[in-house]
């Protein structure tokens, strides 16, 4: 063989290798992308928000705090991812919703108040983008938030820690207040024992809040004043739920007017063999009502202290972020709520309690040591070896008819 075929031969072993790890290569990187869905944002649009004031004690500095500035001219990509997860998690909340759901969140996400953009997904056959169906259902495909303005994206609320005020009658008055308009759980129906949970974390302040409700319940006027201890701020659940709640793995989404159905916003790597009832953590399989997808109304449905469904939907969208938000979204630019550090149980309370189980900490250890504990303890005894034991053996009340 002359050394020119030589060379043709070894040519087009080296080119064949080539397109072979070459396809190797696309077809693992489509394998990784082909069941996920993910939301983005032209870069261009996105705005960047300053360093907020240490103490945001006026509406002025709240405003600076939560409007954005012009985008970075720096960034490294065109596309800024905002939500990333595997299809089927996504079908978990959208549910019968179809692409509304994502709709919906999507404008939450970027304009919640004017949702001046258009939901979009691209067509990768014809490479182009097209305007979403809200009852197409949702594909493992990548979708967009379309608009032409310069945005304040919903910024991401960590809501890690206690809050830090000073002392004030405010709290008892609201739960004063929340008890009298409640009296149950909104989601099991138990009169005891209850905790008062907060849509918006206390740290963020009064100011912080009207921007939110302006932003979120844009359609029915704040009351005046609006503070973080008003009632219509506040839903009553039972210690196990009101854990989740506060930590943002359990939503509410509305689904009809005064319906609401509970999503199960589970953390990666939760423990096997366990599900989530509505009383609490259960093995599998259980006879309690599961908690996803559960169907719930206010306790008085037409009572006019209603927390809005803004906040509720505002606090849902926490949820969606907790799960699903893209470190895109994360690693933006003051993207944060400031937060003060975790205070535990024993701890100097300089603002006064709302509730028996306000602190962090209560829904971790026994409850047998505090004062709601000994209340708890009479109806369960398993209450004193901890939440979860309690969750799987507390059976009483309007759902055991």
């Amino acid at each position: 063989m002359s050394t020119r075929s030589k060379f043709l031969v070894k040519n087009n072993i080296f080119s064949k290798t080539s397109r072979k790890t070459s396809s190797k290569i696309l077809r693992k990187a489509h394998s990784q992308t082909l069941f996920h869905l993910e939301l983005h944002l032209l870069t261009s649009r996105v705005g960047l928000y300053p360093q907020p004031a240490q103490h945001i004690n006026t509406m002025e500095l709240a405003q600076l705090a939560m409007t954005a500035g012009p985008p970075n001219p720096d960034a490294p990509s065109d596309y800024t991812c905002l939500l990333r997860g595997p299809l089927e998690d996504f079908l978990l909340y959208s549910g019968q919703e179809q692409s509304q759901w994502l709709i919906d969140i999507a404008h939450d996400i970027c304009d919640p108040s004017q949702k001046r953009g258009t939901l979009q997904v691209l067509d990768a056959a014809r490479q182009e983008w097209i305007d979403v169906n809200p009852r197409d259902p949702l594909t493992a495909s990548k979708y967009r938030y379309h608009v032409q303005a310069v945005i304040s994206l919903s910024k991401i609320s960590h809501r890690a820690g206690r809050s830090i005020t000073s002392a004030t009658d405010n709290a008892a008055t609201m739960a004063n207040h929340v008890e009298q308009r409640d009296g149950k759980c909104w989601v099991t129906g138990f009169d005891d024992p209850l905790t008062n949970s907060h849509m918006c974390p206390k740290r963020m302040g009064d100011h912080v809040l009207c921007i939110i409700y302006h932003d979120f319940v844009s359609t029915i006027p704040p009351p005046a004043p609006l503070t973080i201890y008003d009632d219509i701020c506040v839903i009553t659940l039972i210690p196990t739920l009101d854990h989740w709640f506060d930590t943002y793995e359990l939503g509410l989404r509305l689904v009809g007017p005064g319906l609401y159905e509970c999503h199960s916003f589970l953390p990666s790597g939760s423990p096997q063999g366990s599900q989530r009832t509505i009383f609490g953590s259960s093995p599998t399989p259980s006879s309690y009502p599961l908690l996803h997808g559960y169907r719930i109304h206010p306790p008085q449905p037409q009572h006019p202290r209603n927390p809005p469904p803004g906040l509720i939907r505002w606090h849902y969208l926490q949820c969606v972020l907790r799960k699903f938000a893209h470190s895109d979204y994360r690693g933006l630019q003051n993207i944060y709520f400031y937060e003060r550090p975790m205070r535990m149980e024993g701890d100097s309370d300089d603002e006064g309690t709302d509730s028996d189980f306000e602190w962090p900490s209560a829904n971790l250890g026994p409850w047998a040591s505090d004062a709601g504990g000994s209340r708890a303890a009479k109806r369960c005894p398993e209450i004193g070896r901890g939440v979860d034991h309690c969750s799987e053996v507390v059976i009483f009340g309007p759902l055991d008819t």
